[in-house]
């Protein structure tokens, strides 16, 4: 029995140790006052150069990082024009993961790959990675821009001039 009293005696010691108030505070701060400096500098150097060593490896990795968009960010297109998308370029930790992005739009896709909308409007391609640094540390999306607008009365000119050019050139290889 005698040997039971002490054990929990002593666990409720350390129990009390571990309370941190304004007495353990200053039994803290007087501990420090007496440990010499010279093991507080070498404490002090030991954590600077763990941080560099650390540091040079974590640069090396990461030096070629990038996640930016393949083209330009905001595009300007007709009705009647469709948009095949570049994407984008995701180079985590020296590894390409450009293939673990997702894409999301409000725009419309075609059986081959290309985005065009029926409304005239902004719409956007947003796109995020599912990686350790891009969509755990920092959760970067990138979007592209495209605004669908009507075709101008210049354009539908052209393209008239064009179609009438065209037919007469092969009314005369004909007769030719």
């Amino acid at each position: 029995m005698p040997a039971r009293k002490t054990a929990s005696k002593q666990s409720k010691k350390v129990e009390l140790d571990f309370d941190i108030d304004e007495k353990t505070g200053k039994k803290v701060n007087k501990e420090l006052k007496r440990t010499p400096i010279k093991t507080l500098i070498l404490l002090f150097l030991t954590l600077l150069i763990g941080l560099g060593v650390g540091a040079w490896p974590t640069y090396f990795l990461t030096r070629n990082d990038c996640f930016e968009l393949i083209g330009e960010e905001e595009i300007t297109l007709t009705l009647n024009d469709k948009y095949f998308d570049s994407g984008v370029k995701v180079i985590a930790f020296n590894k390409d993961d450009s293939k673990k992005v997702k894409i999301s739009t409000n725009l419309d896709v075609d059986e081959n790959g290309n985005y065009y909308s029926n409304e005239v409007g902004t719409f956007y391609i947003a796109y995020t990675v599912d990686n350790f640094k891009y969509g755990t540390i920092f959760k970067i999306q990138k979007i592209r821009l495209i605004t669908f607008v009507e075709p101008s009365e210049d354009d539908n000119l052209e393209e008239t001039e064009q179609q009438a050019s065209s037919i007469s050139n092969i009314k005369e290889a004909d007769n030719g």
